[in-house]
This record gives structure tokens, sequence and C-alpha cells, in this order.
């Protein structure tokens, strides 16, 4: 990694950069919904009461899934079924306190998050997803996939999908913690009454262990009664033992029972609460004992997961079996065998025996105490039906998970012909563990079913699973996070590595956003992009490797963007100047008719007087050159306007931006011949010195265009994907299942979504109306919540159609659904009649809620059928309160003049100051007023009473000037500027007649451009209607 890509990565991703913050803050509850306190109240007395009506709400706009248990989950305590992680839970409940999952963050990251809710309910509607990588996953029809496609990431819903998508996995997971912890807890994992545990005599002295810790069962009672002064009888009667069983156990014991014993059960030492620190010098081996305390040969256990260990938990879970609690390691490979025979003594204390069966060597571990400490501390050789696997390694040190893979590869793996690695098991927990291991070294896997024979070839073919490492990029990763001991395969995998090439499968969609940018900021694609043989689904590194030159070189654009703004508004009052030198002759050419003045003349600019006359009167035009001189003679003007100089900045900007001659002249009515001729001409006619200011002005809006929310948002997208923190899996089969099983869920505040699968991959889990439906209808609201958009699906069609078949449909637990139709005031009459005689029809089972933005375009009939709630525009406390949450969420410095340019550019719309904040947060690290107004060009308050007060002072030139200001140099639309003209009148420091009279010229000038008149001419007629009454 280069200096400049480390820094990159600790300063972090931009904030507003990677996600729709209206939302992501889009109120869920009633409690989340700002600045209506009048209202939110009545809505809960409804919600509580049970006793919701029809509901209308009016307003200006911006007031207000399951996998089944099988499917492993990556937490922060190892890989499990999802059942196991959610637990014995029907709906939603509350997860462990400490229970956290991996999340894909908006930044483009992972992290562990801790889940706000687990889920459970039983489903027979569900859809069976496959890949090319091996995920298999069934899933509720509505639970979301993370896609890739041209456009970017996208959410999609499991039955959408038709096949050959492109699913998101993480090319790397990382551990759950960064200090991962090298502590073995066998104390807390191994059976605490089966487990015995030999330890110092001075331990034992210390803590007083009675001698009756040393059994089990009735002798342990009879024992530890008989230490208390019990006589048989009483042991007898009190604790229901045979008197005969009681006296052969006081027989049977030949020690003092005063003197503590160094053998006590696991669960007595754990009662002593004593600190792991000393147990570590006191423990000196365990043993396992049946129901009958008949007990296995003792170990050594270790208290930390280190390599070694790890390394040999590798070898045994790859090659070993259980017979009869003997463990038996079978692989011809004689370093392996040694390893392993070594390992067992150095770390365990156990002896080893050699054999052979099937003409296969083994090396055998005849201990059930090793097998129950492997079982407990690693989830193998478990009886459980449940599928172990590994939690323990999954979040240990990098050394110990990659000791570990290299045993297990080394065992079972082998490097085929076309330089692919593939290990096969016929456990399928350990290729899900290995594929999540592999996953936290960033090696991407693919696995399948293949029926083969064992490996010493006997016995019928059974199904295995297989895993596959493919690409030089992922086994060059393997070979240097991992690799092999065993020298063979070692150098078969440095021959797969020596090769170059990108496997067919590693790739991805090609993004339509690096066409956009290139188009949209001017840049030559061919230098950034690198030919491909499937330009459609290029490799992935190198469609990566390409994304990252284009949004270096678009981020250089757009700074360029943002100086050429700033270099054109410093020669704006010369681009001026020349422009305005033919309105100057034309109004200064008559002074040379007088012969004395064309003498005059004559004598300082050198041309002839009869030519002087022609000038004069029109026969014959100057050169724009020629005319600057004549007007400086005239003393018209100073000095000569310095065209040169104009033409020499606007070729640099020209230069910088990279456009085209055509594009400027786009939308002007200029050829593109025009503009460059402009630019490099040495000498003008008089009539084209306006075309630079035309010009200018197109620069400036191609560098807004280049500056637009639109490119940010490009730029976003593919920032996402540049990462390098994905891979992308192959749908390659879709299938409905109608089988009822309980599915589940995990709901991750924030992010919404967390790794699971086979191998790893995105899933997805589970506004005022939306709110009202969440409050009754709790995570069963989407089931029972119908939302339409009259504005899209207008007419009588709807009701009748989508609506009724919903209010038909029959559904159980609730006295009601809801109907949610937005922009209710779109519907037409006739629509609005049929929702009339529905809502009849069916109130007693559902229940509308409608918004509009103007109630009286909705009919008297519905009106009289809801309870009216009138949303009124947010107030500057409410804007202010989420916009500082937002900030403080997000990390933003925002300053206090920055909060109040926001509270003033949304004029009461939460969407409007939401989205405004996310574009000022991308364009610097500090968001302040200066930023605030630039991103939503919007005026300064100031800035608009100047220009009033200058109308109704009589100064109409200094008016129009300022008018012209924040339509060029702001971009304010007209519109705009008669917005905030009326929003601001009032507050003007202007007498109340002059309020009254600008009022007046709004509201005509506001209808006049309504009707299609021009904005420009309507605005300065307005301001000057307003100087000449001032005159008058």
């Amino acid at each position: 990694m280069s200096e400049a890509e480390a820094d990159a990565e600790a300063a972090g991703p931009t904030p507003g950069k990677t996600e729709v913050w209206i939302e992501k803050y889009r109120p869920e509850r009633l409690d989340e919904i700002k600045g209506h306190e009048n209202i939110v109240p009545r809505l809960k007395r409804y919600v509580e009461q049970d006793d919701l009506p029809h509901l209308m709400f009016a307003g200006p706009a911006g007031t207000g899934k399951c996998v089944t248990g099988e499917t492993p989950v990556l937490t922060n305590e190892g890989v499990a079924p999802i059942s196991t992680v959610v637990g014995d839970v029907d709906g939603f409940e509350t997860p462990d306190d400490d229970l956290e999952i991996l999340t894909y963050d908006n930044d483009g990251s992972f992290e562990y998050v801790a889940p706000s809710h687990v889920f459970s309910k039983e489903a027979t509607d569900l859809v069976s997803i496959e890949t090319r990588d091996g995920n298999e996953f069934t899933v509720t029809p509505e639970h979301k996939l993370l896609v890739a496609d041209e456009a970017g990431l996208e959410w999609r819903e499991a039955d959408t999908l038709s096949g050959d998508e492109r699913l998101v996995r993480p090319l790397e997971t990382p551990p759950a913690a960064a200090d991962s912890s090298l502590s073995l807890d066998w104390l807390s994992s191994m059976d605490g009454d089966r487990t015995f545990v030999n330890v110092s005599e001075s331990f034992a002295e210390r803590y007083a262990i009675p001698a009756e810790e040393n059994y089990v069962g009735q002798k342990k009672t009879v024992i530890g009664c008989l230490r208390r002064g019990y006589s048989i009888d009483e042991i007898a009667t009190e604790y229901d033992i045979a008197r005969k069983t009681a006296r052969n156990y006081r027989r049977e014991i030949s020690i003092d029972l005063e003197e503590p014993s160094t053998t006590c059960s696991l669960a007595y030492l754990r009662s002593l609460d004593v600190a792991e620190t000393e147990l570590r010098d006191h423990v000196e081996s365990v043993q396992y004992a049946t129901p009958y305390n008949k007990r296995s040969s003792p170990i050594t256990p270790p208290w930390e997961l280190t390599p070694e260990l790890a390394r040999f938990v590798g070898l045994a879970i790859s090659e070993a079996r259980i017979d009869n609690g003997r463990i038996k390691f079978y692989n011809t490979d004689d370093g392996l065998r040694e390893a392993f025979e070594r390992t067992a003594r150095e770390l365990f204390g156990v002896e080893t025996t050699r054999g052979m069966q099937k003409d296969v060597p083994y090396v055998e571990l005849r201990t059930k105490s090793l097998h129950h400490f492997l079982e407990s501390c690693f989830d193998v050789f478990g009886d459980s039906p449940e599928p172990a696997i590994g939690s323990t390694l999954v979040h240990a040190p990098d050394d110990v998970r990659a000791s570990f893979l290299q045993a297990v590869f080394d065992s079972e793996a082998y490097v085929a012909d076309q330089g692919t690695i593939e290990l096969t098991q016929k456990d399928e927990s350990l290729i899900t563990l290995c594929s999540y291991l592999l996953a936290s070294f960033g090696v991407p896997t693919r696995r399948k079913r293949v029926e083969k024979t064992a490996t010493n070839g006997s016995g019928p073919k059974r199904e295995y699973h297989a895993l596959y490492i493919s690409g030089v990029s992922a086994l060059s990763q393997f070979e240097d996070a991992i690799g092999f001991s065993i020298t063979d395969k070692r150098e078969q995998l440095a021959d797969a590595t020596s090769g170059s090439g990108n496997p067919n499968h590693d790739t991805m969609p090609a993004q339509a956003a690096v066409d956009d940018l290139c188009q949209t900021l001017a840049l030559r694609k061919e230098p950034l992009v690198t030919d491909t043989l499937n330009p459609d689904t290029p490799g992935r590194e190198s469609a990566l490797e390409d994304i990252d030159r284009v949004l270096e070189a678009a981020s250089d654009r757009l700074e360029t963007a943002q100086q050429v703004t700033r270099d054109i508004e410093q020669v704006r009052s010369e681009i001026r100047s020349v422009s305005a030198v033919p309105t100057a002759w034309a109004d200064e050419r008559d002074a040379l008719e007088p012969l004395e003045t064309r003498k005059a003349v004559e004598s300082e600019a050198g041309v002839r007087t009869d030519r002087l006359l022609e000038y004069a009167d029109g026969r014959r035009s100057p050169t724009a050159s020629r005319a600057g001189e004549l007007l400086v003679a005239l003393e018209s003007h100073v000095e000569t306007p310095d065209t040169a100089s104009v033409q020499e900045s606007l070729r640099t900007a020209i230069n910088a931006l990279g456009v085209s001659d055509n594009r400027i002249a786009d939308g002007t009515e200029l050829f593109g011949r025009d503009v460059r001729n402009l630019v490099e001409n040495d000498d003008h006619n008089l009539a084209s010195l306006p075309r630079f200011e035309t010009v200018a002005d197109r620069l400036l809006e191609i560098a807004d265009e280049m500056c637009s929310m639109a490119v940010v948002e490009r730029i976003v997208e593919l920032d996402r994907l540049s990462r390098g923190t994905l891979y992308f899996d192959r749908v390659t089969n879709v299938e409905r299942v109608q089988d009822e099983r309980r599915v589940y869920d995990l709901t991750v505040p924030g992010t919404r979504n967390y790794v699971a699968g086979d191998v790893p991959t995105v899933m997805h889990n589970t506004t005022a109306a939306q709110a009202i439906a969440r409050e009754v209808y709790d995570d069963d609201w989407r089931e029972n919540f119908l939302e339409l958009n009259a504005s899209d699906q207008r007419g009588i069609d709807v009701v009748r159609d989508r609506i009724k078949d919903f209010a038909r449909s029959s559904f159980g637990g609730y006295d009601h659904r809801i109907i949610f139709l937005d922009e209710a005031d779109a519907l037409t009459s006739d629509a609005q009649s049929a929702l009339r005689r529905t809502m009849e029809q069916f109130s007693n089972n559902t229940r509308f809620i409608l918004s509009c933005n103007y109630s009286s375009q909705i009919i008297d009939p519905i009106q009289s059928r809801c309870a009216v709630f009138r949303f009124t525009e947010l107030g500057e406390d409410a804007i202010e309160a989420q916009v500082r949450e937002i900030a403080a969420t997000e990390d933003i410095a925002v300053t206090d003049d920055g909060v109040d340019a926001l509270v003033y550019a949304a004029d009461g719309d939460m969407r409007k100051a939401i989205n405004a904040l996310q574009a000022a947060a991308v364009m610097g690290e500090t968001v302040d007023e200066e930023t605030v107004f630039a991103i939503t060009a919007t005026a300064r308050p100031e800035e608009v009473e100047a220009m009033v007060e200058y109308a109704i002072g009589g100064d109409f030139t200094a008016a129009r000037a300022a008018l012209e200001e924040l339509l060029t140099d702001r971009g304010l639309a007209g519109g705009d500027v008669i917005d905030q003209l009326h929003r601001s009148a009032w507050e003007f420091d202007i007498p109340e007649q002059a309020t009254v009279r600008l009022l007046e010229r709004l509201g005509e000038v506001d209808y006049r451009i309504t009707e299609g008149a021009n904005e420009r001419l309507q605005l300065e007629a307005m301001l000057a209607s307003l100087a000449l009454e001032d005159d008058a």
C-alpha cells in the first residue's frame, strides 16, 4: 500500500458519499417524527385506543426478511447456524447483550454491530437460491440481497431474482476484535461434572478440597457424609442409599478423609472462583470420567490457543477418526504423522501408538480426555446433531488461523493441473469454516457437492463437499497468508502463481457511472479504462483499477471546475466590459458627427475624418479593437477593454475543463467554430463581443454540471465499489419452494444487513403513515400495509383493482389493514368517487390514509370520512435539532452559521435540509454558511434585500446587476428568486408601503412566469416598476 493509500484509508470515507440520508433518517416510529408536537399525540391516542379511523394528511411536501435455520451467520462468537444465534423464539425478541453480527457498512467496510432484535416465524412460501460459488440458501420472497449491476449496488428482493444477477460477498471479513484473545477457555467449556482436575498439593491444602471431590455419584455422597461424621444408618435414611452400598464404599476407602484431595471436579474448581493466573500454576492435568467413575488417561490442558495447537486441531479435524473415544489420525505423509504425534506429546502429554489399517498408516491417541477437550473447545468430534463450525478459531489471531488452515490443506487439499486448489471433505461444516477463515485473509472461495469414493478408493461413492481456490490473485493471497508446508504442494502452488491472468468467474458488471462521468466531466475514456474481451463483465481486479483511475481523474476535474468558476468570476468585470463595447459604441458614435470632434479624434487615433463620419452615421462599423480606441478618444471609456486578456482567460478555462467547442456552443446561438474563432482570433467584429459573456456563462454552466449532485452521486457509487472490499458471486438457479419451515432474521440497526451463507454473503434484514403502520402492526406492518402513489398510478383502475384486491385478501391477527395513498390530490374525480365507494365497502376491515399537498383537491365525501391532520411547515427549531443530530451521528463538523443557512435554505422542508447537509458534507471537511448557500443555489437574505432596496431607492442599474448575479453567478432560477422574495419580504428593513407594492408585483410576476413568460424579463420588469414608482 502506498503512503497516499494509507493516508486515505486512515482518513476514512468522506461523510455523505455512501447513501441517501433522507432515507436513512426517515422516521420509522411516531416518536421519531420531529416538529409536529400537536399532531403526533393525537395519532398515538388513536393507536393506543385501537380506534384508527380513516386519516387524511394535508400539508406541504417533506413534512413529515428471513432465512432458514441452517444458514450460517458470522458473529463475534464465530460462525453458527442462524437458528442457534436467534434461539427458540416466536416473533421478535431481544438478543443476548454480548451478541454482535458482521455487517456491511455504508462506507464500504465491514464491522461488527449488536443487533437490536432477533426474529423467527413459520413460513410456507419460500425461495431457494443457488449461486456459482456454491452458496445455497432458502429465504422468504421479500428477503433482500445486495446485488451489483451496471448502476452500482442495489438491494433486491429474492422473488425478483431471475438468475445471472451478481450477489455481493465480502472479499475479506475482519476478526471480531483487533486484539483477538489467545486464551483458551476450557474451564467453562468442558463438562463440569464429568471432567476431573488434578491440582498441586499446595493448592489442595490452601483451598481445603474435601476428599469426596475425587469421586462421583453415590460414592461421593457417602464419603462426604462419612467425612462429616454421619453413621451408615443416617446416610441410608437421609440420602436413600442402600445400607449395603454405603458399607461397601466405607470398606473400599483407604484414604485419610481429613486430608485434602488433589483431584476435584471441574464444577467444584469453578465454585472456588480462583483467578486463572493462579490456576495456571497449579492445575497439572484433567481427566474425563464416565458416569461410573471410569477415568480416561489424563492430559495436560493447554491454556492458550497457539499456532501449534491450531495446527494439531487442523490435522485432527481433517484426517482423524473417533473409535470408542480413541483418536486415530490417518495419513500417508510421514511428516504430517510425525507432526501430529509430536504435538500430541508436547501439548497434551499423551502417549501415542502407530498402526496400519487397509494399507493406510495412522497414529492413535488412546484417551477420551483429549476427545472431550477438543469437542468442548473447538466444536469438533461432537455428538450433537447441530452442525459444528469451530467458532473458537474464527476470531483467533492471524497466525493461529493460518496454522489451522495450513494443516487442513496440507492434509486434504491438492493443486490441480489447471492451477486450482481443491479441498474435499465429507464434513460440510468444515468446508463452511474454511470458507469463512479464508475470507478473513481475503481469499475468495467456491464450493460444490461432489460424488466420490473415500481417499483409499474403497467403498461406494458418497456425497462430499469441495472447496476451490482459483485465479492467480486468490492463489497468491493464499500462498502469502497460509501456504503449504509439504514440499510438493508448495512447489505446485508456486508454479500456479507464477503465471498471470484473471479467472473468468472473478468478474463484475461494467459500471455505467464510468461512462456518465467521462461524458459529464469531459474525460477521455481510453487512457482510463483498459480494453477487455468482455466489456459488459470485465475482470474484477482490472475493473477496479480502471475505476480508481476514473475516480482520481474525476476528483481532479471537480477541483478544476471549482477553480475555473473562481477564475471566471475574477475576470467577470473585464468580460462585461468587453461585451458592453457594442452598446457603448451605439450610444456614443453620434458624438463623432461634428467635424471638430472628428479632427480631434483623427489626431489622437489616426483615423481619417471621412471614415469617422461613416462610423458615426452607421454606414461602416469599426472593428472591436478600433471601437475601443475610439471610445477612449471620446472619453467614454477610461481605457481600451483588454480583449486579449479575456481571450486568454477563456482559453485557459476551456483547456482546463477539457470540453469541446461544440459542447460549449450547445444551447446557445453559436456553433463550435464560432467559439474557437472567438478565443483565438486576433481581432473581432463589433457584433461578436457579447459572445465573450455568452461563452463565459456557458463555461460556468458546464462547471456547475461537473460539480452537481448527480456527479457526486456517481462518484459515491464508484467509490463504494473501488474500496476493494467486495467480491461478486453469480445467481445460477432460483426456485419457489412451497414447504412449511421456520425462518429466522436479525435486525441490525443502521446498516440493515448481515453476513451469512455457506460462503460469506451480504443479506438484508427488515412516513407518518409507515410510522402508524409500524405502531399498529409492529414488525408485521409490511403484510398489512399497502402503499400507492397516485401521481404514478392515476385513474379509476388503481382504485378498482389494486386497492380492492388488497382490501379483499385474507389476513389474520388484526382487525384491519392500512392502505396508504400518497399524493391523493392527483387522483381524478372519477377515481376519488370510486375510492369513496371502496372506503364504504371495506370499512369493516380496512383503514385508508390519504396524503395530499392540497386538501381542497379532495372531494368533500372523502374528507367527511377522514380525520384530517393538517401538517404545517416544520419550525426552525425542529429542523435545527435534526440537522445537529445527523451531523453528530455522521461525525460532520458544522458551524453555527452553517446550521442557520441549512435551516434558511430548507424553508420548513426537512428533506431539503437533510439533502443540503449531505451535499455540503461531501464538498469539504467543514460545513459552513458559504458551502451551504453555494450547494443549495440559495441567495443570502441580505443579498435579496439589497436588490429590493436598490430598486425601491430608484437605482435600477444596481438592482438589475444584483439580479444578474443571483441568476447567473449563483445559479438561481426565476422561481427561486420569487420564492425567496416572498419568504423574506416582511423581514426586509423597508417601509410597509414598499413591502405591499413588492408583494403586489410578485404576485403578478409569478402568474406571468407560470403562464410561460420569460423569467429574466419579468423579474427585471418588476424591479423597474419598483424603481419607477419611487421616482414618481
